[in-house]
């Protein structure tokens, strides 16, 4: 029993003499030749929405740290000194658009279309940041929004994202509509153009009477 151990033991020992070193540690890495795309449908309450536009900031590079990849603040966001470990979290999103708004970093606009898409294309691999400036009428602005490209699935990198997805439209407040006049204010008025008609009536027969006199005076 003990030889046959053995021997499956050799066996096994010379396989993985033939098997290429890679393959036990093989991962694929991002490919920074690559361009990519960012690409979103608007839409609200399953109706898509057109106009307004969103503006892309690219905010991080990709780093490698022992194999594991994650982004380092570009050199245009670098002063907002921004903690990119959670991109997913919301604060991060706000306080980098908040950098943003102050410090006017190069970015790049696109208009949504009359189906509500909008995409923005040869894209170099990093972190993103989509902000609204100029909503669809009627809508508020979206919440600003981290983007990775590419974006791991699990199982392999997209290099053509959808960000559909972390997009919530909310419908802008309608301005209250100006409540017909109530009696109360309607009242006052019709005194008022009352007393004027009285007083134009008032004046007219002075008037009339000074007339009369000031022509008998004259025949006399």
């Amino acid at each position: 029993m003990t030889k046959h151990k053995g021997l499956r033991a050799l066996v096994l020992a010379v396989l993985l003499m033939f098997v290429p070193s890679g393959i036990a540690c093989a991962h694929e890495v991002p490919d920074a030749s690559r361009l990519g795309t960012i690409s979103a449908v608007m839409t609200y309450d399953g109706a898509a929405v057109p106009g307004g536009s969103l503006t892309l900031y690219r905010v991080g590079d990709v780093v490698s740290d022992d194999g594991n990849y994650g982004f380092a603040l570009t050199e245009a966001f670098a002063g907002s000194e921004v903690s990119l470990d959670d991109v997913e979290s919301a604060e991060t999103a706000e306080a980098l658009a908040d950098y943003a708004e102050t410090s006017k970093p190069e970015g790049v606009t696109a208009a949504v279309d009359g189906e509500g898409h909008v995409t923005f294309t040869d894209l170099e691999i990093g972190l993103y940041l989509v902000v609204q400036g100029e909503p669809a009428d009627g809508y508020e602005p979206i919440n600003p929004f981290l983007v990775s490209l590419p974006m791991n699935d699990g199982e392999a990198y997209l290099y053509d994202v959808d960000a559909s997805p972390k997009l919530e439209l909310e419908k802008a407040p309608v301005p209250p509509e100006t409540p017909p006049q109530t009696g109360s204010a309607v009242v006052p008025a019709a005194i008022v153009a009352a007393a004027a008609l009285v007083l134009v009536g008032i004046i007219g027969v002075a008037r009339f009477r000074r007339a009369r006199r000031t022509g008998h005076d004259l025949t006399d």
